[in-house]
């Protein structure tokens, strides 16, 4: 084996590593180990190390900041961590603008300079942690704003071809808290550019989580960028104090019977109309199980907002995922409704499909 990594390294690009713990590219600090490891920073050196691993049939593992991942085991083959930077503004009219983003660059770096130019869109996903080459993946979003919103088109490497091209946001799969990058293109792209359609006046959304009560005086792009930062941290740690990777689970949707069902059942359901139903307040059910603040083997339930899972001292993640079932367990035999995991999971494990569940819901 020794022989053979050493074959392998022996034309591999400057950047590639071997044996790195991944502790610091996970903001759940799990340490564990990449195989091999680059730190990615121009397209010309991305294009050399994909190439390299293709040419090795290496699984190729993509990073950003690592604040919505969840790696449970050793990562075999190349994690590239895409540190690609850059800005520049590609057309704009009278009302309009397009702005160009590197994959690599800080998410919230972005929206507060967007603030400050006075460029409206998303101004509501302020303090969501991550890169801008990630937030497509996922459709990040918060406050009755969806990243998709505002995306024109996403510039993306193909693996196995080595080429670069656009694709179009309609071509995407975008959906709540997911996309094709994230389901069936898995693997297949690395997100290298996304180009983000903003307003030149402001277009506020505030009829959502209570973000209104929140603002003092006039709204203003300012105002509501300022608010949604004040509310997310008192709610949510801050990873470089408390590990974590922020919303650990989706807010279920549900059809308008079982809505009804539920509100019948428990009057204080906390719900939001969403698309043809509802989307139910995960954080709320968590809670409402007894939840919240609880600790289980090193990890535990964040003490401020039930809908994070922190880790207070475990090096892996056997705790968690067992956390994590416990979880959703109380929360179905409470509500009979299934939570969703919402950090990616590496590496990826299949499972059989589990039997239903039986009830009396």
């Amino acid at each position: 084996m020794m022989h053979v990594l050493e074959h392998i390294l022996s034309d591999a690009p400057s950047v590639v590593q071997r044996d790195v713990s991944l502790a610091s590219f996970n903001t759940f600090s799990f340490d564990y180990q990449a195989q091999f490891l680059a730190l990615v920073d121009d397209l010309e050196t991305l294009k050399r190390v994909v190439h390299w691993a293709h040419s090795h049939q290496l699984p190729i593992t993509v990073l950003g900041g690592g604040s919505n991942l969840l790696i449970r085991d050793h990562v075999s083959g190349l994690v590239i961590v895409n540190q690609l930077r850059g800005k520049r503004l590609v057309s704009e009219d009278a009302e309009t603008l397009r702005l160009s983003v590197a994959g690599g660059e800080n998410w919230h770096d972005l929206v507060s300079y967007c603030v400050q130019q006075g460029w409206s869109g998303i101004e509501n996903l302020a303090l969501i942690p991550g890169t801008v080459g990630a937030a497509p993946v996922q459709n990040i979003g918060a406050y009755g704003v969806e990243v998709k919103d505002v995306i024109a088109r996403v510039q993306v490497l193909e693996i196995d071809s080595g080429q670069i091209y656009w694709l179009r946001a309609e071509e995407c799969g975008f959906s709540y808290r997911d996309s094709h990058f994230k389901g069936k293109w898995k693997g297949r792209y690395i997100i290298t550019e996304t180009e983000l359609c903003l307003f030149k006046q402001p277009r506020l959304v505030l009829n959502y989580g209570g973000l209104k009560s929140q603002i003092h005086g006039e709204s203003s792009l300012r105002t509501v960028f300022d608010a949604v930062c004040a509310v997310r941290r008192s709610k949510l740690p801050d990873p470089n104090d408390i590990a974590n990777a922020g919303s650990f689970f989706k807010n279920p949707v549900v059809s308008v019977e079982e809505h009804a069902v539920l509100k019948q059942r428990f009057p204080d359901l906390v719900s939001f109309s969403f698309a043809d139903g509802y989307k139910l307040a995960a954080g709320w059910m968590i809670d409402q199980a007894g939840w919240k603040g609880r600790q289980h083997k090193g990890v535990g339930v964040y003490e401020k907002q039930a809908l994070v899972l922190v880790n207070h001292s475990e090096h892996q993640a056997a705790s968690l995922l067992e956390l994590e079932s416990l979880i959703k367990e109380s929360v179905f035999e409470r509500y009979c409704v299934q939570l969703e995991r919402e950090p990616v999971e590496l590496p990826s494990v299949v499972t059989a499909k589990s039997h239903s569940k039986e009830s009396v819901c």
